[in-house]
């Protein structure tokens, strides 16, 4: 059937009147970096497609890449992941504690072959019920979770009338084998604290976070702001604030801070500048050797894991890294520093995180090839 020509006319005028379609965002020339970029995003879709992502690298102390992803968190009063955003360290916090350990190595405070008995007298012996004397167990034992104390209670066990830790026992010969043990590193804290008077919150202000001016970096707990904390995602439809004292009774090396990505990549340019932080000395330069060498000396490297770092040797690479799947790798030999943040803590798919901490050094290596080209 034909249509009147007036009808025809009125139809070519609604046409020529549509709006036209919006002009397609250019995506940025990222340059070199791109591929970083890619993979992050990427890994947020893997990560159950969590809310928050970011990306930054340092090359000879100087930001040459950063750029945020998402939301901090899912719900509808979320605001953009920035440069401001603090998110959950998890496991990052220890690598932060070993420069901790290290200041007190430094001022002969604390010694890596001091027994723990030492500070806690009463870590002798086999304990209740133990096979192995716990008397054996080194400072440096704890660091690198070959103390041969067992996994973690959860929630932590909590001592009321007897002296913290008292009650455990050993699982294997002290420095034998690798077991990653959040108790060992509660331990640790208890060590710290004993041999100066004070609290471990207070040691990491006073010798790492003050010193380095890192602002955004502390623990969060319940009742304090949550303003520009990115949450933590766990699978497809949740999303939390993991408050520091949820899981802890209190702060402790192993876990529990927030803060930037910017912040967790000016800590990492530290171990690049040796201990240094401006004219002052927060470690020894060669106490970054023994960090970044599995420990115990003479330990079959399986894995390899120094003074809570992992290392990458085939890499050149060492590594810091959280449950919420943030990872920061150093590239000593290139003087770069790579830092990846996600929050999300499961529910991942497709994709391993040991594996991811060696990708991200390889990015780097990769990233670091094409500056230069």
């Amino acid at each position: 059937m034909k249509l009147p020509g007036i009808a025809i006319a009125g139809f070519l005028i609604v046409l020529s009147c549509a709006a036209p379609e919006p002009p397609k965002a250019e995506r940025p020339d990222r340059g070199a970096f791109g591929m970083l970029a890619h993979h992050v995003q990427s890994r947020m879709k893997l990560s159950a497609d969590c809310s928050a992502g970011a990306a930054l690298v340092m090359l000879d102390g100087r930001t040459v890449y950063e750029e945020y992803f998402g939301k901090t968190h899912r719900g509808p009063d979320a605001e953009p992941v920035t440069a401001l955003s603090r998110f959950p360290f998890y496991s990052i916090s220890k690598g932060f504690g070993s420069a901790v350990l290290l200041s007190l190595v430094t001022d002969s405070i604390i010694s890596l072959d001091d027994p723990v008995s030492r500070y806690l007298d009463y870590f002798t012996g086999p304990g209740p019920g133990g096979k192995f004397d716990r008397g054996r167990v080194l400072v440096r034992h704890l660091a690198s979770h070959t103390s041969g104390l067992p996994q973690d209670s959860t929630p932590p066990r909590k001592y009321l009338d007897q002296p913290p830790f008292f009650d455990l026992t050993l699982d294997y010969e002290p420095g034998k084998s690798f077991l990653y043990t959040e108790l060992g590193m509660r331990v640790l804290g208890q060590v710290m604290e004993a041999a100066t008077g004070k609290r471990y919150e207070v040691l990491i202000k006073e010798r790492v976070l003050d010193p380095l001016g890192l602002e955004t970096v502390g623990y969060l707990n319940k009742g304090q702001s949550t303003e520009h904390i990115v949450h933590t995602c766990d699978g497809l439809d949740s999303s939390y604030v993991a408050y520091s004292d949820e899981f802890a009774p209190k702060p402790y090396p192993g876990s529990g801070l927030y803060g930037s990505i910017r912040d967790i990549a000016r800590y990492a340019q530290l171990w690049l500048d040796q201990g240094r932080a401006g004219d002052r000395v927060i470690f020894k330069a060669e106490l970054r050797a023994e960090a970044w060498r599995t420990q115990p000396p003479g330990r079959e490297p399986d894995p390899d894991y120094g003074l809570l770092f992992w290392l990458f040797p085939q890499e050149e690479a060492i590594v810091f890294s959280g449950a919420a799947h943030t990872i920061c790798a150093i590239l000593p030999e290139k003087k770069m520093v790579l830092v990846m943040g996600l929050n999300q803590r499961g529910g991942h798919r497709g994709w391993d995180f040991e594996a991811e901490k060696l990708n991200l050094a390889r990015l780097g290596h990769a990233v670091y090839a094409q500056t230069r080209e």
